[in-house]
């Protein structure tokens, strides 16, 4: 029996977009994989099959305690919420701090309960986890790392028999993925994982693609599935082929008829000014062969009409395998000229590691921000943008710098694309503006949705377009944004950034990402 069943699920946004309808899945396999496009609606589903997002039709069962990961969770946490407010245990904590103090009511006991030693074993977790051991610190001043592993950690070990995870390797590092995998080979219970993650999807034994023509359910595993997947574009590839050459056969042919038709009128014509045969019989063969020829017309072109129909339908199905590509721009003679764009001198980070930082970055260097989570690189980014203030030391800014964050907090929710990127970029014309949009795969009806409806994927593109396309040229920092992007997307991003001519700083746990992406220089940060 299945844990979770969906029926006829539609999801419509307030501006009217429909982003699915029909729905239908259930929840057999212990280990189901959620994949498809950026776009295709994977999150908009998870958050229903969660029940914290209301279908504008149709109806969600389950029968099991469900848990949800959230992939934005900073937009729903508040500044002051603490872990130990996280993880539910801020009464308990509190009871314990006020029988210490020497208050005896018997509510104070009740809500311990048997947690007595709640604050030592808390703290040890803590630790265990590579987190600060203070439970009284706030949720904001840890790394999206740290965040993703704490929150992970409440969710294994809730009662939840049936886990939700929206992209639960985004953010964290090498450390962090490897202990997310052992987690998920412990857990008893069924899990949903959506990600484009191939070494977590390894885990599955089901997998749902969500794409433009509803949701495809594949029993079997990851590796089959890609398999699968790629015999299927091959045998689409070849249908195409086989009906354009039986369209450019059809043509041939009705051309080949048209040239008889004529022929055959010439002579005809001909037969009629020599009088050398009776003009009723001429009359009632040119009839006969305009009959003719109108009805082979006739069937010609309703041949066409199905094979250009079929040759559509084929198009179509083959361009929801395909994405649009990241557009960076181009670089000028005054940019390339400049030689220092960034120099920071005795730098201390007020977060993260206390080393005091000294570099320069020139232009047409691409450099890679590494360290573990919690070591302070999102920190360094917003030094660098001086919306923190270093404990010590100096930042000379030579360049503006354009930061995307691993949020991409910076776009306005109620704004269309179109109107984000000409706020943004004001030089462009409507009509370039309409074209780069275009670029990245944001069809006409897309470039004015509110940004709101966008995928984490698309929100990273129209970032990366708006960012490049500023002037003068920025420099670019680029946190985490291979982050909610499919396989597809990673790759054309990587390929965008090696033939970028521009600098940027770059924060990435992802190694394959990082070999592509053409990094000239490294700066490390440890805890």
């Amino acid at each position: 029996m299945p844990v979770l069943t969906a029926q006829n699920l539609s999801y419509q946004f307030p501006d009217g977009h429909l982003i699915f309808q029909d729905l239908n899945c259930a929840i057999h396999s212990t280990r189901v994989g959620l994949v498809g496009k950026n776009g295709a609606g994977k999150s908009i589903l998870a958050k229903l099959l969660a029940k914290t997002l209301t279908p504008t039709q149709g109806s969600i069962h389950c029968k099991v305690p469900v848990g949800f990961f959230h992939q934005h969770p900073e937009q729903q946490l508040k500044h002051s919420t603490t872990i130990a407010q996280l993880l539910g245990y801020e009464k308990i904590l509190q009871a314990l701090d006020k029988i210490a103090l020497g208050h005896f009511e018997q509510a104070l006991f009740d809500a311990v309960e048997q947690h007595w030693q709640l604050p030592e074993t808390l703290s040890q977790q803590l630790r265990t986890l590579d987190l600060p051991d203070d439970y009284h610190a706030l949720c904001s001043q840890l790394s999206g790392g740290q965040l993703a592993r704490l929150r992970l950690w409440q969710l294994f070990n809730s009662d939840a028999q049936l886990l939700i995870l929206d992209e639960p390797s985004n953010h964290l590092d090498a450390d962090g993925q490897r202990w997310l995998l052992e987690q998920l080979s412990l857990f008893q219970g069924h899990v949903l994982l959506i990600s484009h993650d191939h070494e977590l999807l390894q885990q599955v034994t089901q997998i749902w693609e969500l794409c433009e023509s509803g949701l495809k359910q594949y029993s079997t595993s990851f590796e089959h599935f890609l398999l699968q997947k790629d015999t299927e574009q091959r045998a689409l590839h070849n249908q195409i082929h086989t009906v354009r050459k039986q369209q450019l056969k059809v043509q041939k042919q009705a051309q080949l008829n048209r040239e008889k038709a004529q022929k055959r009128a010439a002579q005809g014509n001909k037969l009629r000014a020599s009088t050398s045969q009776a003009k009723v019989l001429l009359n009632n063969q040119k009839d006969s062969a305009t009959a003719s020829q109108s009805s082979r017309q006739k069937n010609q072109q309703q041949q066409e009409r199905k094979l250009q129909e079929k040759y559509t339908q084929l198009r179509l199905k083959q361009q929801e395998s395909y994405d649009q590509r990241f557009y960076l721009g181009s670089i000028t003679k005054t940019d390339l000229n400049k030689r220092s764009l960034v120099s920071v001198q005795h730098l201390t980070l007020p977060f993260g590691q206390q080393k005091e930082l000294n570099f320069t970055i020139y232009q047409q260097q691409k450099w890679h921000i590494k360290g573990p989570n919690g070591c302070g690189k999102s920190t360094l980014l917003k030094v660098l943008l001086a919306q923190l203030p270093p404990t010590s030391g100096s930042v000379t800014r030579n360049i503006p710098l354009s930061c995307i964050d691993q949020h991409v907090s910076h776009l306005d929710p109620d704004k269309s694309p179109l109107q984000t990127l000409q706020h943004t970029c004001p030089h462009l014309s409507y009509s370039l503006a309409h074209t780069l949009l275009a670029g990245i795969g944001f069809k006409s009806t897309k470039t004015n949705q509110p940004v709101a409806t966008l995928s984490g994927g698309e929100k990273m593109k129209l970032s990366m377009l708006c960012a490049s396309q500023q002037q003068p040229t920025p420099l670019l920092l680029l946190d985490e944004p291979d982050n909610h992007l499919d396989f597809e997307s990673k790759q054309q991003l990587a390929q965008a950034l090696f033939a970028y001519q521009g600098s940027f700083l770059v924060v990435s746990h992802n190694p394959q990402f990082l070999a592509n992406i053409g990094i000239t220089h490294e700066l490390t940060l440890g805890t």
